[in-house]
């Protein structure tokens, strides 16, 4: 009984952490931000965090993972909710969608300074990992026969990529009078996704539905094992 209090206790000292750190983070960025403004935030001692995870950087990292899940989860939820059969269009929409609502994931494709300031310098995978899961979605879906096969997954992924960074950038560069819709330039860019990956040949829309959810919530379960930071890894 004993040791499942003390493990409720660090579980909740730890979730607590988390949302301030977030919080934190958020408004004032990462350099900006020191573990005495968490754990005031927290009420949690300095010592507490120290007990939770190793260092700022590895609770920041945490924050990273958690709202990577908080995002694939969203992503999901409006992909499974589409009434709509399943395409290219429709996945890269809901993607993107869940991005822009998420503050911490647009600030993580478009390298924000202001929140991240010198971390990607320091953990530069991070930027790498999206890409690479990605890269083996797609590799599920071209053996799947969903997607087309002439073209290698990792330059698939690194393209697609590339197009979903410039879409959130769009609204940082481009000045008012020639910027689009959001939800109009999504639409548009799905459309083209639609006829440049689509094979070649007819495909299953709804084992391609089946397979994306399936590896989506493989990408979720390795968020929730991963970058926790925490002092018991």
């Amino acid at each position: 009984m004993k040791t499942s209090i003390h493990t409720s206790r660090r579980s909740d000292r730890r979730d607590r952490l988390l949302r301030s750190a977030a919080a934190m983070f958020a408004r004032w960025g990462y350099d900006k931000t020191s573990i005495e403004d968490i754990a005031r935030d927290a009420a949690v001692s300095k010592g507490g965090v120290y007990l939770a995870f190793r260092s700022k950087e590895a609770l920041f990292k945490a924050v990273i993972y958690r709202e990577l899940g908080r995002y694939t989860q969203d992503w999901l939820s409006r992909f499974e909710n589409d009434p709509g059969g399943w395409s290219f269009a429709r996945m890269f929409q809901h993607s993107l969608a869940a991005i822009d609502a998420n503050p911490f994931m647009k600030a993580l494709v478009t390298r924000d300074q202001r929140i991240y300031g010198t971390f990607l310098q320091h953990d530069p995978d991070l930027i790498a990992m999206t890409v690479s899961l990605r890269t083996e979605l797609f590799e599920q879906l071209q053996r799947a026969g969903a997607m087309r096969d002439d073209i290698p997954a990792p330059v698939l992924a690194y393209l697609v990529s590339s197009m979903g960074y410039g879409l959130i950038m769009g609204s940082e560069v481009f000045p008012e009078r020639s910027k689009q819709p959001f939800e109009e330039t999504l639409r548009a860019t799905g459309l083209l996704l639609d006829r440049g990956l689509g094979p070649t040949q007819g495909h299953n829309e709804e084992a391609a539905r089946k397979l994306i959810i399936s590896m989506v919530d493989k990408i979720r379960a390795g968020l929730a094992a991963g970058g926790t930071g925490s002092k018991d890894e």
